[in-house]
């Protein structure tokens, strides 16, 4: 669960396949700007096809127009921050073959012209491969922005006022308003 909702694993009943349902909850959905950036989300991710993003299947509201969906690959695993937890310092190795993957991820978005803007260990699933490895999937690309958009005002927030971002791990530019 998280600030504008909650991901939950459902199966699609036609094809059997477990998959993530991000669910905007209704009255955040009512928030000025929040379905545009919903779905600006699905149409962002939509455009990525590197293996180590989240796929994003479809996108859409509720038929009792409680909220809206954005339907994805499900990623059994642990996000970054719980193994971080967990496991405290992780070995150099280990981290350098992480980041390998995260950036990997990040320059397919970047040469897209998509900037995620809230890359934090919450954001990045890890999950093993059948022979043990550690494989990566970036997600939420929720507050991403294309390049040629105009800058955010400095800490950029919501008609609520809530930031957006994570103020912890805002990069310089972005808690500044400049450009990304």
């Amino acid at each position: 669960q998280g600030g504008m909702g909650a991901v939950y694993k459902a199966e699609h009943i036609r094809m059997g396949k477990a998959l993530a349902l991000k669910i905007l909850r209704g009255d955040f959905a009512k928030e000025e700007g929040a379905v545009d950036r919903f779905r600006a989300e699905a149409q962002i991710v939509s455009r990525l096809s590197h293996p180590h993003t989240i796929a994003v299947f479809d996108f859409g509201e509720i038929e009792d127009g409680s909220g809206f969906y954005l339907a994805m690959e499900y990623v059994p695993g642990k996000d970054l921050s719980v193994v971080l937890r967990e496991s405290g310092k992780l070995p150099e190795t280990r981290v350098g073959e992480l980041g390998q993957q995260i950036l990997g991820s990040l320059a397919e978005a970047h040469d897209a012209g998509i900037v995620h803007r809230d890359v934090k260990p919450g954001n990045v699933m890890l999950m093993q491969t059948r022979s043990g490895e550690d494989y990566v999937k970036v997600l939420d690309f929720g507050i991403a922005k294309l390049r040629d958009e105009k800058p955010a005002p400095a800490l950029s927030t919501t008609s609520a006022g809530a930031i957006v971002g994570t103020p912890n791990y805002l990069a310089p530019e972005q808690a500044r308003g400049d450009a990304l």
